[in-house]
């Protein structure tokens, strides 16, 4: 589940990344450990349930692809492939297959994906 955040400081919105001054990657104190993923860019910080979520959080896909996080394959409702859109790193929803839309840079969403 995303958090909802207004849009602050460097223009960062919801379930984008947050950087915050004072040093790389500080987090607010109150916040355990548990509940932080760092980003490939280690001044930004995603809440760790933002991890694996198949959506670009970090801006960067760290929060989706090795070496800095490991996720699972693609789930039954997604398409593995190179992405085109800045909203998804490797997988797509099936939804997004055949509709005569390109989405995955090598067009496999368009000729080999099943469809939803």
């Amino acid at each position: 589940m995303n958090k909802v955040f207004p849009q602050g400081e460097n223009d960062y919105t919801a379930a984008g990344p947050k950087a915050h001054p004072g040093g790389e990657g500080d987090v607010p104190q109150s916040l355990p450990r548990f509940l932080v993923a760092h980003c490939g860019d280690p001044a930004s910080w995603i809440y760790s349930d933002q991890k694996c979520d198949t959506t670009n959080n970090c801006g960067d896909c760290s929060d989706e692809l090795s070496p800095v996080t490991v996720c699972p394959p693609c789930g039954p409702g997604w398409w593995h492939c190179p992405s085109t859109f800045f909203k998804y790193c490797d997988c797509i929803p099936r939804r997004l297959c055949r509709d005569h839309i390109q989405h995955c840079s090598d067009r496999s969403d368009e000729y080999a994906c099943p469809g939803p």
